[in-house]
């Protein structure tokens, strides 16, 4: 869009700006959506993590006593 000599002269490159905002705009949003979606996957490993944790503490509870008396041989 081209602003003739009269319009440029009294409004200045007004569309210029606007476009430009515009543009910037949208570049947060979609910064701010990947973000969000590294967010999300960072907490849903996580929440993997702590699933693996809640299903391996039975089997280390069982294990606690021979790394212990293993402990106790070699020292």
């Amino acid at each position: 869009m081209q602003l003739d000599v009269f319009s440029k002269m009294m409004f200045g490159d007004s569309a210029k700006q606007t476009a430009e905002k515009e543009e910037q705009q949208e570049e947060v949003s979609q910064a701010n959506e990947e973000e969000t979606n590294h967010y999300m996957h960072i907490m849903d490993q996580i929440g993997s993590i702590m699933n693996s944790v809640d299903q391996i503490k039975p089997a280390l509870k069982e294990l606690a006593p021979m790394i212990s008396a293993i402990k106790k041989k070699i020292m």
